[in-house]
């Protein structure tokens, strides 16, 4: 569902198998990973006679699985490349975005309290998940600032030939990403937020370039005041994280300013090296007097896959 676009709900792809209690995490390229859960039962605990050692759920979803929203109908899950975790995760397990761009994953105990003789015992080992893109050569942009404000004037990023794997046409699908982490209870996160920052381009005839970077837009609703990590994403691998500040970082009325327009880009010739970035139909960004950041809310996510996930298989 695109509240800012319609009000309409649209199917989405189903995921591989049913799916309870799964952690969805936003990562900074743009796609969603879901670990965690199981394929039958519930979330919960109980005494009833037909629970297993406590827990309402059963049958353990080892494969981790990853959602990439460009891709058509039909193709949108995937699980190339991935490997499954020999850690069932079950009720009261989590999982949370680091800024090197892995996944910290925790936690499972469907029981009352600590208990080891059961089929799922409670669970102290954590696990790093790492995306594919983890051990490709990472840009280092110079300049990200660690504060945002809502609106306002944008700042400057420059990136080497080398940001840009010397091919200057990576500009086109290059991403900035704002991804405030929130926090993950019961399967749900309704604090993750991911925003996508406007920005245009001026590129530099050594191959260097620099980036005209819009702030947040200018609504504190997208994206709550407070801590978040900040990512610039060339060629779908991102930097490492900066942590950043968004707004005031206190809870109360956030300043909202004026957004600066942004210059026109330069013209760059030839063709980014996948093509997996933002999906302009001429392939370049734009000068703009508004901010044209996207959101990506996980727990609206998880909603929308709830119609999908089977609570019993």
């Amino acid at each position: 569902m695109s509240p800012e676009i319609s009000n309409q709900w649209e199917d989405d792809d189903s995921l591989p198998e049913g799916r309870v209690m799964g952690n969805a995490i936003i990562l900074p390229d743009g796609k969603v990973l879901v670990v965690n859960g199981a394929n039958t039962g519930v979330a919960g605990y109980g005494n009833d006679s037909w629970v297993v050692d406590n827990s309402y759920a059963d049958d353990p979803v080892y494969s981790p699985v990853i959602f990439d929203s460009t891709q058509p109908a039909g193709k949108r899950w995937s699980r190339t490349g991935l490997k499954d975790s020999p850690i069932a995760r079950m009720y009261h397990s989590t999982a949370t975005l680091l800024p090197d761009g892995s996944v910290f994953i925790a936690g499972s105990n469907p029981h009352p309290d600590y208990t080891l003789n059961a089929k799922f015992p409670s669970e102290y080992r954590v696990e790093r998940f790492y995306p594919p893109y983890y051990n490709k050569r990472r840009p280092e942009p110079k300049g990200l600032p660690t504060t945002l404000t809502y609106g306002g004037q944008y700042f400057e990023v420059q990136l080497s030939s080398q940001d840009l794997s010397n091919n200057p046409a990576n500009l086109k699908t290059t991403k900035v990403m704002v991804i405030k982490t929130g926090f993950s209870t019961h399967a749900i996160n309704f604090g993750q937020r991911a925003i996508e920052l406007d920005f245009t381009y001026t590129a530099n005839s050594d191959g260097s370039a620099t980036l005209h970077v819009s702030q947040l837009p200018p609504n504190a609703a997208l994206v709550a005041p407070g801590p978040g990590w900040l990512f610039v994403v060339v060629d779908g691998v991102p930097s490492v994280g900066v942590p950043v500040m968004l707004g005031s970082g206190k809870i109360e009325v956030q300043t909202l300013l004026s957004v600066e327009a942004l210059p026109e880009s330069t013209e760059v010739k030839g063709n980014p090296d996948t093509g997996s970035g933002n999906s302009d139909s001429d392939n370049s960004k734009k000068g703009a007097s508004s901010v044209g950041a996207s959101a990506h809310v996980a727990g609206a996510l998880l909603a929308v896959l709830a119609t999908s996930m089977a609570l019993f298989a």
